[in-house]
């Protein structure tokens, strides 16, 4: 009789690992439910600021810094001050070197970097020319505190730092170029506003040493272009030869007979500077044209007596004697004309004035147009009359509410809706 076939015994290990395998498929879908269950969008992730592997020691300095930007005495940068400007330096040099490149992208990373870790710090490049750096590091427990800017540079495979002083610092705008000038192959050019009211504009400029290892500093405040009266400038290349020209545009003083409210636009002057051996020195200076120009010149002249010139200004000459009359070049006083208010845009094109004339005070709006490319005056117009006393001090009149006056003067009544229209 033949054997019967033996069932295979099936051993207790895998027993074990088929229950294991079963409990896992079963396993799976559950975690797959769960986890679609609880899914949430992913939320976009605040971008931080890049550190390099010394990021340690790298806060270590900030700390430092910070207490000894606290505990500095006075505004200058020399003695025991001197410590957190240079910390804050070699952090930038730092930074740099882990760049491992130089140029707009690495300045603003780094700029972000020390903002992060509690430093007013701002490094700039020339965009056209990335070889160069600028760190400009101020004190941010002291705004009246001088600043350092510290210049970097490539010598052979040496990252060079040089510090120099800044009286104000804030946007820091930098520009360098190929002088060819012996002994002194590059310029590096710094402007920086101050905090002052208005904020004073600043110039320095350095040449590099033939062998490139250090910067003279041959320019600086009081001792090149005078910026002074608050404004703008900047580095502006107009003839393209690649080496800017200074060009500023600042606030002037006026003739004594004119004074102007603190909103008012004021008298531009701009000044054009170019580079020579010595350094800047001033090569233009003209008054930027304007309605509020035009009519300071027009009343110079009436009182000067030169009428001729001062028709020129007019679009109908013969409203000159209106003028004259009126004894609007009188010098019988200083401030006789007061600019109060203008039209509402930066760059009115009507401006009401205040005369303190001999026969009494009297308020013109006075209308300009441009006509072949300067601006003349087109018209006048009374609005009304004022007692001396009650204008005697017109100048401090509140800005909003001489605004508001404008407003209601130049407004006009609502049309009615036509007949048989929609209401």
């Amino acid at each position: 009789m033949a054997a019967r076939p033996r069932a295979k015994r099936v051993g207790a290990a895998f027993v074990a690992a088929a229950a294991s395998r079963a409990a896992h498929a079963l396993l799976v879908p559950v975690i797959l439910i769960a986890s679609l269950a609880v899914a949430r969008p992913a939320r976009a992730q605040r971008p931080q600021a890049w550190l390099p592997p010394s990021a340690d020691s790298l806060q270590h300095w900030a700390s430092e810094a910070k207490v000894r930007f606290q505990e500095a005495q006075g505004d200058t940068i020399g003695g025991p001050n001197y410590r957190a400007y240079d910390l804050v330096g070699q952090m930038g040099r730092r930074l740099l070197r882990a760049y491992g490149r130089t140029g707009v992208i690495p300045a603003r990373g780094i700029t972000a970097t020390l903002d992060s870790l509690g430093l007013s710090a701002e490094m700039v490049v020339d965009p056209t020319f990335s070889d160069f750096m600028l760190l400009m590091v101020r004190n941010p427990y002291k705004r009246s505190a001088y600043a350092l800017g510290f210049i970097y540079w490539k010598h052979g495979d040496d990252l060079r730092m040089q510090g120099a002083q800044f009286y104000g610092g804030l946007k820091p705008n930098m520009r360098v170029w190929w002088t060819g000038f012996a002994g002194q192959p590059y310029s590096l050019g710094v402007l920086d506003h101050g905090y002052g009211s208005p904020p004073a504009i600043n110039m320095t400029l350095f040449r590099l040493s033939p062998d490139g290892t250090f910067w003279n500093l041959v320019q600086y405040r009081d001792n090149g272009p005078d910026l002074s009266g608050g404004g703008e400038a900047s580095w502006v290349d107009i003839n393209s030869d690649n080496r800017p020209e200074l060009v500023a545009w600042v606030h002037a003083k006026n003739d004594t007979l004119f004074a102007e409210c603190v909103d008012c636009s004021p008298i531009i002057h701009e000044l054009t500077y170019v580079e020579s051996a010595a350094g800047f020195h001033l090569y233009d200076l003209r008054v930027l044209p304007s309605p509020y120009s035009t009519f300071t010149l027009f009343i110079r002249l009436l009182a000067d007596g030169n009428r001729a010139a001062a028709a020129r200004l007019l679009k109908d000459p013969a409203r000159l004697e209106e003028a004259v009359a009126g004894n609007w070049g009188s010098r019988h006083r200083a401030r006789a004309w007061v600019l109060e208010y203008g039209e509402e845009t930066p760059w009115p094109r009507w401006l009401e004035f205040l005369h303190h004339g001999t026969k009494g005070d009297t308020r013109y709006i006075v209308r300009f147009e441009l006509l072949d490319g300067r601006w003349i005056i087109s018209d006048w117009v009374v609005p009304h009359r004022v007692d001396r006393g009650a204008a005697a001090d017109s100048t401090k009149r509140d800005s909003t509410a001489s605004r508001a006056k404008a407003g209601a003067k130049t407004a006009r009544p609502a049309k009615p809706p036509a007949r048989g229209g929609h209401r």
